[in-house]
Order: structure tokens, then C-alpha cells, then sequence
């Protein structure tokens, strides 16, 4: 039996009616399934903890289901208690879906549906682990949990622009109205502008000796090809080796930030100065000051140290 956990808000409140679509193929094919409908931020965590506690056996794993976008997904990885005993799927409704669109970039919501049902695809993905620390942290003020990713975990720029992003009453009007790019593009601008130099260390593997960093605008480190609703900033980023896929941009003057976003849309950003990629198993980043951090565009802290570590094929991943 499918346990399924809709996000009626995703995408400003069209998860609902995605969802009655997904209904309705479901009953036609005579599925059995579970529904769970969360109402606020943390019921998708609480709920697959519950599931995974009532319904996780080796003879029969439990099969979970996620209608919604990369954050409700991201928000169910933080609540399971283990992965043993699970097949996790995706059906993609929200704004950005990146991960969706590494695994079936030109599905429908019906043929993702019926695909999932009569002919899944297994794949065993890798899972990313972030730790974060600050002053409040090291002086035993606050404490701030270890997060897991599917997609990606950025610190600086990407993490600044999702941490508005996700409180912008403009981004829920234009999704409204189907421009939710809009949004982002504004909020990309403003966040440009009132950006600060920062400095940093970053530590690859094992590494004792650290790269210097002036002027970081950005450090993501990637899990899946996609981050942000379709940029392409690791073109051969691949979930199932092990690897995180490392971009830093660094050292880029404020009025060509927004100039080299759009080729990263396709994956060729990577001919500029300024714009690196690493592969790594670990990495750790320390910066002058906290910067926002996110993990698959969900943000819940800043952060002034992060390392970075990945847990190869952890996850049964289905669709």
C-alpha cells in the first residue's frame, strides 16, 4: 500500500488539485493507498517519522510516497529515522522541482503517476549529510541539528535568495499567475546589491591546508545537476557515486553575477572566471561571518562553518 504525504501548498496552493488528479488516476487503476494532507511546516517530518515507525519491516518496506516540491521531500528525508525499510517517491508539484528533473525531465503528472505504479525504476541515490556551526554553537548557546539533502546544500548567495524566497508574498502572486520566475529574479537583484565581501577557508577530503577565498559569493555543494528552479551548475553531477559535485563562485564583480546566471540555465558557466568546480567526498567552509545555508532550498540557519559529507546509495529511491 502507498502512504501518501500532499503538500496541498506547493506551488501556492495548487498541490490540492494536482492532488485530486493523482486521485483519481489512483482509484481508476484500483490502488490502495493512504493519504496524509500536512497543514503546516513540520507535519511531513512528523508523518514519515510515524509511518516509518508504524509500517517500516524488512518483509514488507514501507512505501512512501511524496506529493509536492523539493522542500516537501527534503522535509520527509529530515523525518524518517532511518532508511532501512524504505522505498521513497516523488510526485513533482512544486515551483522548482529540481530533483524531479534530473530523474524524468519531461514527464507529466499523469505519465509520472502511472509510471510509478505499473513499472517503477529503482534507484539507490546518495544522500547528503551538512553540519553547521556558529559562535552560539561553539559557546553552547543554541544548538543547530545536522540536515539532510537530496538535490544540493548552498551557503552565501543561493541560500540567501531561497531563505526570501520562501517568505516573498510576490512569489506566491506571480506562481499564482504562473511567473514565478519573476520573483526570483527580483529577489536575485536585490540580494546581489546588498551583498557583503566575504572571505573563507575551504577544505577538500582529507586536505590540511585550505584555499583561500576572497570575495565568496557562493559555495554549493551538489547531490543532483539541478539547483533553483533549473540551473544546471554541476552538468556531470551523478546521486549514486558518492561524490559531491563542489561550485564556488568567488571573486565576481556585483553587475556580472546576474550576467552569468543564465548560462548556468544550461550548464556552460563554467567557462568563466570566478566560477570553479571540485569533486570532493567532504567539504568544509569556513567563512568571516554567518551566511544563510540551505539544503534543497530549505533554510533553517546561518552558519560561519559547514562540512559537507555524503552517504553513498543510503536511499531506495523510486519512481
Amino acid at each position: 500500500m502507498y502512504h501518501i504525504i500532499v503538500n496541498p501548498s506547493a506551488r501556492s496552493g495548487r498541490g490540492r488539485k494536482n492532488w485530486e488528479k493523482v486521485k483519481h488516476i489512483l482509484d481508476t487503476q484500483n490502488v490502495e493507498y493512504e493519504v496524509l494532507f500536512t497543514t503546516q511546516h513540520g507535519d511531513a517530518s512528523a508523518f514519515a517519522k510515524d509511518l516509518y515507525e508504524k509500517y517500516a519491516m524488512p518483509t514488507s518496506p514501507l512505501e512512501l510516497v511524496v506529493l509536492g516540491g523539493d522542500g516537501s521531500i527534503n522535509e520527509v528525508v529530515q523525518g524518517l529515522p532511518s532508511f532501512d525499510n524504505v522505498a521513497l517517491s516523488c510526485i513533482p508539484v512544486g515551483s522548482s522541482n529540481d530533483l524531479a528533473r534530473a530523474l524524468f525531465p519531461s514527464s507529466t503528472l499523469e505519465e509520472s503517476v502511472l509510471h510509478l505504479i505499473n513499472k517503477p525504476t529503482t534507484l539507490y541515490m546518495d544522500l547528503g549529510i551538512v553540519h553547521m556551526e556558529n559562535s552560539l554553537v561553539r559557546e553552547g548557546n543554541m544548538s543547530i541539528p545536522d540536515r539532510r539533502f537530496l538535490v544540493s546544500c548552498g551557503i552565501g548567495y543561493d541560500a540567501s535568495v531561497c531563505q526570501e524566497a520562501l517568505s516573498s508574498a510576490l512569489k506566491n502572486f506571480l506562481n499564482r499567475i504562473k511567473l514565478g520566475k519573476l520573483s526570483y529574479l527580483a529577489i536575485c537583484l536585490k540580494q546581489v546589491i546588498s551583498m557583503k565581501p566575504v572571505s573563507a577557508e575551504l577544505f577538500l577530503d582529507d586536505s590540511e591546508n585550505p584555499v583561500s577565498i576572497k570575495n565568496l559569493v557562493f559555495l554549493v555543494g551538489m547531490n543532483n545537476r539541478y539547483e533553483g528552479g533549473g540551473f544546471m551548475f554541476a552538468p556531470e553531477a551523478n546521486n549514486h557515486d558518492g561524490v559531491l559535485d563542489t561550485l564556488i563562485v568567488s571573486n565576481i564583480a556585483k553587475a556580472r553575477i546576474l550576467l552569468r546566471l543564465p548560462s548556468a540555465l544550461k550548464g556552460e558557466h563554467l567557462r568563466y572566471n570566478g566560477i570553479d568546480l571540485q569533486k570532493a567526498y567532504t567539504v568544509r567552509l569556513r567563512t568571516s561571518k554567518p551566511l544563510w545555508v540551505h539544503t534543497d532550498g530549505e533554510v533553517e540557519s546561518k552558519a560561519d562553518y559547514i562540512e559537507m559529507r555524503i552517504l553513498k546509495e543510503a536511499l531506495r529511491f523510486v519512481y
